[in-house]
């Protein structure tokens, strides 16, 4: 096949065009599985399989065996577009004051983007972006977590429980580990069609109450983190499997 092709086939230059999208997913996704494995290369506890299911922890925690990587290139185009938009939202974001951390894709598996607490067991946890802030001598930290969606009834949408644990477990980590200034946290969906964004805005060390706004707040979530991070290391300690959860 050749130039002419392209030029009198419409139909090579379809294929060609599927082939070259497929290539250049393949080549991004590959990337950001090198950058995953590199982040999990030691035993520990991720906020992402944390907020999920308990269970999953535990045998994440005991496992050797490496994740297999998704073929589905209806998956792979899913998880690029997610990556694009963050890309995209990074360039936003980055116009605010204060330092924006994890715009470069190393940053992720860095500080404060990702923390780890080493104890008996380690917990880590990753989110998308975090804001640095210097005030009167101190560093705040406020952790963004953005999710890209293509919901039919975004009107009446609010957010995912899962999505809403994966930053509060974060937010967890920072504030009672590692001590860390974190007055807020905001989980952002993103409208892929229209780039519209809902927010879930987390109270922390700042109080915030607005009605047009979706807040949660983290002393109300607080007793439920103490609880599952409790479970998990002391189920990985004793070797014991928790027990099944009843909210997935």
């Amino acid at each position: 096949m050749s130039i002419k092709d392209l030029i009198y086939d419409p139909e090579y230059f379809l294929e060609t065009l599927e082939q070259s999208c497929s290539d250049e997913i393949t080549q991004y996704m590959d990337a950001r599985t090198e950058e995953w494995k590199a982040r999990g290369k030691d035993k520990a506890i991720r906020s992402s399989s944390l907020g999920t299911c308990i269970r999953q922890s535990y045998y994440g925690y005991f496992s050797d065996r490496e994740s297999t990587p998704i073929e589905d290139m209806f998956a792979r185009k899913r998880m690029y577009m997610g990556f694009v938009n963050e890309e995209t939202q990074a360039k936003i974001l980055g116009r605010m004051d204060g330092h924006l951390h994890g715009v470069e894709s190393i940053e992720q598996n860095q500080f404060p983007v990702h923390i780890r607490v080493e104890e008996d067991v380690v917990c880590t946890a990753t989110t998308d972006f975090v804001h640095e802030y210097d005030y009167k001598d101190k560093k705040y930290y406020v952790p963004m977590e953005l999710k890209s969606t293509e919901l039919w009834k975004w009107n009446e949408f609010k957010y995912h429980p899962y999505h809403l644990k994966q930053i509060l477990l974060w937010m967890y980590y920072a504030k009672e580990k590692l001590n860390l200034n974190v007055p807020y946290g905001v989980l952002m969906y993103t409208k892929r069609s229209t780039m519209e964004n809902k927010y879930v805005i987390i109270s922390c060390d700042t109080r915030f109450e607005k009605m047009s706004r979706e807040v949660q707040k983290y002393d109300y979530w607080k007793p439920w983190l103490d609880n599952h991070v409790s479970v998990i290391k002391s189920s990985i300690n004793n070797n014991s499997l928790p027990e099944r959860p009843t909210d997935v």
